[in-house]
């Protein structure tokens, strides 16, 4: 396998993170469309959010997580281990083992951040590519949500998986614009796509959330599907932990920095 088939972009690594193939987004239909007057504020759904995954309380009470699970992209046959980290307040360490095919590393410490993929060396990233990984690794952006998002308008009601959610126009504070599907009745964040701009319906990426479960107090999703270069991911957790205890210099750039 070419290593091009196993390069993770930048953008498919901060979805990991945070808390996404060029396609049309046409896994949600439209069956409401009302005047957006009579729609709820997206910052209010937002906010319903928050609530529905265990409120902003139960959320700052924790101040690290480890999730470990497996990484597969089936089409390409290729699975491997897949262990994030992620500490408040903006660090976060993504490793994936591919076994022989190598790893795919991405961090930072909140200063600095670093990739290497299959067949490359560790490299220092710059730019909006620095930027955007630790804006994203923000440990508390989920329940800031007027501080993530400068933007948000609820555009209509579609069914998503059958299940009736609102479509929600986002722009980042970091300038990334994105759509997220939050369910009607529960609150919970279904689905989020990232596009190049508000006058696209093209997106680069999009993230499905689904098997949420409560670990200490919060709700989070055990199962991510992603459609990311041209290719699917999926990855499933078997443990989520919260306070986690990382030894020191695991935020670290590493040494070759």
């Amino acid at each position: 396998m070419a290593n091009s088939k196993l390069r993770l972009t930048l953008a498919l690594a901060s979805a990991l993170l945070a808390g996404h193939s060029a396609a049309q987004d046409t896994t949600a239909t439209i069956i409401a469309t009302a005047a957006t007057a009579t729609l709820p504020d997206g910052f209010e759904i937002l906010d319903r959010y928050v609530d529905a995954i265990g409120g902003e309380k139960a959320y700052r009470s924790h101040k690290s997580e480890k999730m470990t699970g497996t990484f597969a992209m089936p089409a390409a046959g290729i699975s491997g281990e897949i262990v994030i980290r992620r500490a408040a307040a903006t660090k976060t360490l993504l490793n994936i083992d591919l076994g022989a095919m190598g790893k795919v590393v991405q961090g930072t410490n909140g200063e600095v951040a670093w990739s290497a993929q299959p067949g490359m060396p560790m490299a220092v990233l710059e730019g909006e590519a620095a930027d955007r990984l630790i804006n994203e690794a923000n440990y508390y952006a989920t329940v800031e949500p007027r501080k993530t998002y400068t933007s948000a308008e609820t555009v209509a009601i579609v069914t998503f998986d059958d299940v009736k959610c609102y479509k929600v126009n986002l722009v980042t504070s970091w300038g990334q614009h994105m759509v997220g599907l939050f369910e009607v009745e529960s609150g919970l964040h279904r689905k989020v796509s990232s596009r190049d701009s508000a006058e696209t319906d093209v997106f680069t990426n999009e993230m499905t959330y689904s098997d949420f479960r409560e670990v200490d107090g919060i709700k989070r999703p055990f199962k991510l599907e992603i459609a990311a270069m041209g290719m699917s991911h999926t990855i499933t957790f078997d443990t989520i932990e919260f306070n986690v205890k990382f030894d020191k210099g695991t935020f670290d750039p590493p040494g070759s920095f």
